[in-house]
Formats: structure tokens, sequence, C-alpha cells
């Protein structure tokens, strides 16, 4: 791995520019941040409306972002360093306060404040993939993570900050066990790289890289080095077979190769159902059920990662 100092940002000290939502975890651990950004040139912004971490990183165009946030503080400095063409020169880290912390555990982050302090000081990085989907309703948006449809997204949308608040990581467990009693199985035409096939989804996850939802492994054997995106269907209906998947992903074991589960890679993936069909969601922020186009953009952006790290999964 290489370190910050090897990686072309310009200057003698590392210019950094720290973004932080403080509706994320309470604004604990932030003076650890604030003391071990201290050898930079560092600048402080709080984010006070939707919109405030895009645009802060769009302007960004040399050195440190960190991200003191959540996934979906993460997303929008993601869709803000987008449409500015992924500079070269700007490098992500994220620290993490939210409540799921879903892109920091494939990165190998700790939640533990002296350890992420001690890995964003050291600064090694890997240049990771992003994904970019574009639909008639949204546009185009880009994610680093994971995008949900079906039962994924509608557990986005129920687990509101009421109960993140109330219940915390198990706030993912709790929407999703009220969604699957009602959810049905949707017709999905899936394509490809071009080819195409039918499938009867209950949930669909697309991405760069493993978990979402609190935890949730969506994508087991995703590589967020490969030039490729992951997809893995959930094909079965109904609570009963739903609940049989839940232990053995919440759990972080691969259950791919169980009955009515469809996984592949691809560069390029469209997915289109009829309108009411499956809502999307990419690292949680609602994109809607409109078709929609999802491609890779190989080794877009410099990404802190912990020791933990590694590109490809085990097993």
């Amino acid at each position: 791995m290489q370190t910050m100092g090897d990686s072309g940002v310009e200057g003698s000290k590392i210019r950094a520019r720290v973004i932080h939502n403080p509706a994320s975890g309470g604004g604990r651990n932030l003076e650890a941040v604030q003391e071990e950004l201290s050898g930079f040139d560092a600048e402080w912004l709080d984010t006070k409306d939707t919109g405030d971490a895009r645009e802060a990183a769009r302007e960004w165009r040399n050195g440190l972002i960190v991200v003191a946030g959540g996934d979906g503080t993460i997303n929008e400095v993601v869709n803000g360093l987008g449409q500015a063409g992924f500079p070269e020169s700007v490098m992500l880290a994220v620290w993490p306060i939210g409540t799921g912390n879903d892109l920091a555990a494939t990165l190998g982050i700790s939640d533990d404040p002296d350890e992420t302090r001690e890995t964003i000081r050291e600064g090694k990085f890997r240049t990771l993939d992003v994904a970019r989907v574009r639909s008639k309703g949204v546009g185009e948006r880009f994610f680093i993570n994971v995008a949900t449809g079906g039962i994924g997204a509608e557990i986005s949308e129920a687990n509101d900050e009421e109960m993140k608040g109330r219940w915390g990581k198990l706030s993912y467990l709790r929407a999703y066990l009220e969604v699957a009693r009602d959810f049905e199985v949707r017709e999905v035409k899936l394509t490809l790289d071009g080819e195409e096939r039918m499938v009867r989804a209950v949930n669909i996850a697309i991405g760069n890289c493993r978990y979402t939802g609190g935890g949730w492994l969506a994508l087991p054997k995703a590589n967020p080095e490969d030039g490729l995106l992951d997809v893995v269907v959930i094909e079965k209906g109904g609570i009963g077979e739903i609940l049989t998947l839940a232990p053995s992903a919440f759990m972080q074991s691969d259950y791919l190769d169980k009955d009515g589960v469809f996984s592949a890679r691809a560069s390029e993936i469209k997915v289109e159902t009829s309108p009411g069909g499956l809502d999307f969601t990419a690292d949680g922020e609602l994109i809607g059920d409109e078709p929609a186009e999802f491609t890779v953009i190989p080794h877009a952006l410099k990404v802190v990662v912990g020791e933990d790290y590694t590109p490809e999964p085990a097993g």
C-alpha cells in the first residue's frame, strides 16, 4: 500500500478539509479528529443542510478530505468529487461516526477513535473503483459502496432517524423484519454487459464494496479494485425464505450458494422494471424505481484504508 507521502498530494503539509455531519453519532470522538489533524493545513466544515457535503467536496481539488459522518455523508462527498471529475490529487478518509458505517467495514476502518486516528495519521491508501448510476429521474449519481433495490431500499426508507436513535445497528434488522412481512416478488430484467436475464427479485444489490444496512453482507465477494461491479439477486419470495437468508448475511457468512440466490460480475448493469417496481437506493440515498444503468469507473478515487483491508475477500 502507498502512503499519503507517495500520493502526489502537493505541499510540505498535507492540505485537509474535514466535512463533519453534526447529526451523525451525536458528534462523539470529534475532538480526537481535530487533534489528529493539527499537523495538517486543515479546515473544518459542519454541514447544515442536504447537499452541503456535496458542494464542499466538489470545490476541493487538492488534498485530503476527511468525512466525519455516516454513509449518507460519504455518499454526498463522493458525488461532489464525481461532479468534479474525481481529481487525482484528492484523497478520501473516513472517520465513521454514523449508525451503519458500512463502507468503513470494507475499508478496514475501526470505530475505535484511537485506531481511526492512527489510520488517518499513517495515510495508507488504495485507489478504488467508483460506481455511476444513470436514470431519467435522477440523472447521474455516483456511489462507492452498495445500491439496493427491493426490500433493501424499503428498509432504508423505513429505518428513519428516530428508529436509528432508539435501536442503533439493531434498527436495520428491526426495519427488515417489518418490511419483509408484506414484500412481494417483482419481475425484473437485468442486462449484464449486454446479456439479458429475467429474475423474480425480492432484493437486488449492486456495488463495489460488501456491506449495507448496518452490517448486511450484501455482496460477499465484492472487490473494490477489480474494475467490475458485483450483483446479487435474492429471487425467492415469502417471509420464511427471506428469514432463512438473513442470519447468514448478518453473521457475515457467504450465502451465494443457497437456493434462490443469483450472483454475477459486470462492468455495466441495466435494471428495468415497470413503474411502481423496485425502488433503488445508493449508499442509502433514494434513486427511485425507474430503469437504471450502473457502470463502473475503474480506479477513480484514492481512499485511506486500515491495516485489515483486503481487496479480495477471504473465501
